[in-house]
């Protein structure tokens, strides 16, 4: 079959194209749901989606919150549908499925349909089932993505709410078309770095691999901006690797985590330049000192000495857009470090396992 010609990491390497693909062509990307919002009160939205779908909206948040003046909530679908209850009418829901099959996604949109909300789709797949259950549709245009944990997806995710958020804003007079051009601009700085960031990744990576190859326990642990790579580079790595990887929060990770890390604990931080780096630095100080972890950072700080294990690369650390750079390195990690295990990642585990378990619909 075609797809297994393609590879994880030749996706990762796609990333840059198709945000820009989706900076280019936004005009008929957005154009369907611009016009299904035109003239309706939103006052809040909730952008609902499992796994990928969350991260990226979480990445996404910030953004369309400063730039629409209005509510962001983010939210796992089936929350959504169990517990969550809508006091406000004019509420928009955005229900994202990459496949575009995610039953619970379905469901939810189902639900904001039958309260009255208003609802719109994203889907990276044309003619799925997602469609038909949302008042409108919005194209995820990354091409296609057969192989492997989704890491255009990730970014091209991003990017897709991100400029629909800016479009909105403007088509609701909060921002102009310099300010969108501007924000864009921005984004491309970042993701055009992709291709290098993952080069210099996979050649930290070989420098690193003998000691990550006796890996079976990985924390990833991120902080403000990166709070979605930490997610998402968490579920790549564990997606592929297929043993032990967890994610939090720095600050939540003190509250009782700390105690289980000992000499055969891995450590992975985003170290991303900002409020809360001088106090990672000083976690790992302490786990490499007192507990004997093995400590890999990733950060766009230097002077941190000739430790091999730091990444260090001139990240743009943008507040908008660094989740789609700081997870590049957990991509990259994500495949190379399966492909060392014996494990192509790029075959499902079981590729029957959402129809045995109900997720997809089909």
């Amino acid at each position: 079959m075609a797809e297994q010609n393609w590879d994880m990491y030749d996706y990762i390497l796609e990333s840059k194209e198709a945000v820009r693909n989706i900076v280019a062509n936004r005009e008929q990307i957005f154009a369907g749901a611009l016009a299904y919002l035109e003239g309706k009160i939103i006052d809040q939205i909730y952008i609902l989606g499992s796994g990928t779908s969350y991260h990226s909206a979480v990445a996404a948040k910030k953004l369309a919150e400063d730039i629409l003046d209005r509510k962001v909530i983010n939210m796992y679908p089936m929350e959504f549908v169990d517990n969550e209850k809508v006091f406000n009418d004019n509420t928009l829901v955005i229900g994202i499925s990459h496949a575009g099959r995610s039953s619970s996604t379905i469901a939810a949109l189902d639900k904001a349909r039958k309260l009255g909300l208003y609802t719109i789709s994203m889907t990276a797949e044309k003619d799925r089932p997602i469609t038909e259950h949302a008042d409108a549709n919005v194209y995820i245009e990354i091409g296609d993505e057969f192989a492997g944990p989704k890491t255009k997806g990730f970014i091209g995710s991003i990017a897709t709410i991100q400029i629909l958020a800016m479009m909105y804003a403007k088509q609701l007079g909060n921002t102009d078309e310099k300010t969108i051009e501007s924000l864009c601009a921005q984004m491309l700085e970042t993701t055009d770095q992709i291709p290098d960031i993952a080069e210099k990744a996979w050649a930290w990576y070989r420098t690193n691999r003998e000691d990550l190859l006796k890996c079976r326990r990985l924390i990833v642990l991120g902080y403000d901006a990166c709070m979605a790579s930490m997610l998402e580079g968490t579920l790549k790595i564990l997606e592929a690797v297929r043993y032990s990887v967890t994610g939090y929060e720095l600050e939540e990770f003190m509250h009782g985590v700390y105690h289980s890390i000992d000499e055969n604990t891995y450590m992975l931080y985003l170290g991303m330049k900002g409020r809360h780096y001088d106090r990672m630095r000083r976690m790992k100080t302490y786990f490499a000192n007192e507990r004997n972890a093995h400590n890999y950072e990733v950060t766009s700080e230097t002077g941190l000495g000739d430790d091999a294990r730091n990444f260090v690369y001139p990240f743009r650390n943008h507040e908008y857009f660094a989740a789609m750079e700081y997870v590049i390195p957990c991509q990259v990690i994500a495949r190379k470090l399966s492909l060392d295990l014996g494990i192509d990642c790029n075959i499902s585990s079981d590729p029957d396992f959402h129809k045995k378990m109900g997720s997809y619909t089909y």
